[in-house]
């Protein structure tokens, strides 16, 4: 009976052990999820301010031509063409430049957003799969309560609490 007792604590203590041990692991990975998503917000405004450049750029080019077709009637057509392109030619290299930089970025994003998702969907496993009273302690440390009262309430022992506390890094 002695034996089966150990049997049945070692084992509760094992379980207990591995959902704080997961809800430590889902806490992690909820910051990280945090970083990544402040990261693409980063991201995201890189390729706006990009997208604003590409738009000046083009706008300039229409600018550009609307002067060189003025030169055209005033100059001569062979004259003009060769303008043309030696304005256009820095500003088509510009635009490709900035095109591969956002692919490069949207590449990025992707890879970023893929890796999220499956972080997300671990976090969301785990979540489900994780001791609900670790939930409620957390909870009412937070409303206040102390450990005695918080034990007394879920009928838990002392230390289990306790634990569930240390685990979630908060220092009772």
């Amino acid at each position: 009976m002695d034996e089966t007792l150990l049997t049945i604590g070692g084992m509760a203590l094992a379980m207990l052990i591995f959902v704080v041990y997961v809800a430590v692991r889902d806490r992690e990975t909820g910051r990280k999820i945090a970083m990544l998503e402040n990261g693409i917000d980063g991201v995201n405004r890189e390729i706006y301010k990009l997208a604003r450049e590409v738009e000046k750029i083009r706008k300039e080019m229409r600018e550009e031509l609307m002067r060189m077709e003025l030169d055209q009637r005033r100059e001569g057509m062979e004259s003009v063409h060769e303008t043309v392109r030696e304005r256009l030619n820095p500003l088509i290299r510009e635009i490709r430049h900035l095109q591969e930089e956002m692919d490069d970025i949207r590449l990025e994003i992707q890879e970023r957003v893929e890796k999220l998702d499956g972080k997300v969907r671990r976090v969301t496993f785990a979540a489900e799969h994780s001791a609900p009273n670790e939930q409620k302690i957390l909870q009412m440390y937070a409303d206040g309560m102390d450990v005695e009262t918080i034990a007394k309430q879920l009928r838990l022992g002392k230390g289990e609490v306790e634990l569930v506390l240390k685990f979630s890094q908060i220092h009772a």
